[in-house]
């Protein structure tokens, strides 16, 4: 179901500044920076830092991944590739995904239903 409290939008956002305003800090484990919402989906860049990021599984909805900068890899589903800027990849939902980078990555996500930055549906796997 639709979050109606985050309204979509029709705007053009530059990604570059909507990421510099909106920094991943040293005692950020990882920042989204949503860049906007419609009706069935959104979309948010994620910053990291270099190293792993816990396997998890989105319940609710689907994953499209675009390294904007960042090299390392990723797995979905058991299948672990490397990823480099440009690479893209998608995640259906309730399948188990992380990655690891070797510098801090950005990563553009666009997420169908809906990405609810209030109610999140990740669902963190212990390894």
């Amino acid at each position: 179901m639709t979050d109606l409290s985050h309204p979509t939008k029709i705007d053009v956002v530059d990604v570059d500044a909507a990421v510099e305003a909106d920094k991943l800090g040293d005692a950020d484990v990882f920042k989204r920076t949503y860049l906007g919402h419609g009706t069935q989906s959104s979309v948010f860049v994620f910053q990291g830092h270099a190293g792993p990021f816990r396997k998890h599984v989105h319940v609710d909805h689907d994953e499209i991944g675009y390294v904007l900068a960042g090299t390392g890899s990723v797995t979905v589903g058991g299948v672990t590739r490397p990823v480099k800027k440009g690479d893209v990849w998608v995640i259906p939902m309730n399948t188990p995904h992380g990655g690891e980078f070797e510098d801090a990555p950005q990563v553009l996500f666009i997420s169908s239903p809906i990405d609810d930055p209030d109610n999140q549906d990740r669902v963190w796997l212990d390894d």
